[in-house]
């Protein structure tokens, strides 16, 4: 079966990922986290992003996330994500993107955490050079899980676990905007210190596309390096996004 399952693999997924273009990408993350008001988490992310191979673009971002956790499976959020982009040599952008999503908590509180994030973006594009502005609307969806390793819960201190989510992100109209498209598979390691301190590496494969009507022309391998850090603990475990 497991032969039959990995020649399905290379006779399907090869020649598709093979007539792709191949990038390197490093993402470096800083997100500090504010409890408050024992519902509440505010997760300022600071993140820089730059490919490793031609075309060579990089990206500044920073993105405000309100997380209200209603009930113990269901977290409602809202943010806007502010980034400036250097596409090419001669285009540059800036976005503004507020968000409204939802988390659903398929496992609260058992050792393995499943889990679903849901979220449609506005997706305000400008071109620095042209001073043009283009709108259009980006769903996500997540499947995301958090799997602990040397504990029973992910909320015990000294704390390694594994990341493993997928994610598609597709616009609903074309925006001339390199990474419109995407596709997302990641998998990952954390360290938690403590309440206050988690440390993240993390792997991203990502197929991309410029159009939503366009079939996806290249994969990008991103290593993601981040620090969470948080400010206040409370009772109830709203960990923000994770982007």
């Amino acid at each position: 079966m497991k032969c039959r399952l990995l020649l399905i693999w290379f006779v399907v997924i090869c020649p598709s990922a093979m007539s792709q273009s191949r990038n390197g990408q490093l993402w470096a993350e800083y997100m500090l986290n504010y409890a408050f008001a024992n519902s509440f988490n505010l997760e300022n992310t600071i993140s820089y992003s730059t490919a490793f191979t031609t075309p060579k673009w990089r990206s500044f971002e920073y993105s405000p996330t309100l997380d209200y956790s209603v009930l113990n499976w269901l977290t409602l959020t809202a943010a806007a994500t502010m980034t400036f982009t250097a596409q090419t040599e001669d285009y540059n952008t800036f976005e503004l993107r507020p968000a409204i999503g939802t988390r659903i908590h398929i496992t609260p509180n058992q050792r393995v955490l499943l889990r679903t994030y849901l979220r449609v973006e506005q997706r305000n594009l400008k071109n620095l050079d042209t001073k043009e502005w283009e709108t259009s609307y980006r769903p996500r969806v997540r499947l995301e899980s958090i799997i602990p390793i040397n504990r029973k819960s992910y909320y015990e201190d000294r704390l390694w676990y594994g990341i493993v989510d997928v994610e598609l992100l597709y616009t609903t109209n074309d925006v001339k905007e390199r990474f419109a498209n995407r596709f997302r598979i990641r998998t990952g390691v954390g360290y938690r210190l403590n309440a206050g301190s988690r440390f993240e590496l993390i792997y991203m494969l990502q197929e991309s596309r410029n159009g939503i009507n366009e079939a996806f022309t290249s994969v990008d391998n991103i290593i993601r390096v981040r620090y969470r850090q948080f400010l206040r603990v409370q009772k109830k475990h709203i960990e923000g996004t994770g982007n």
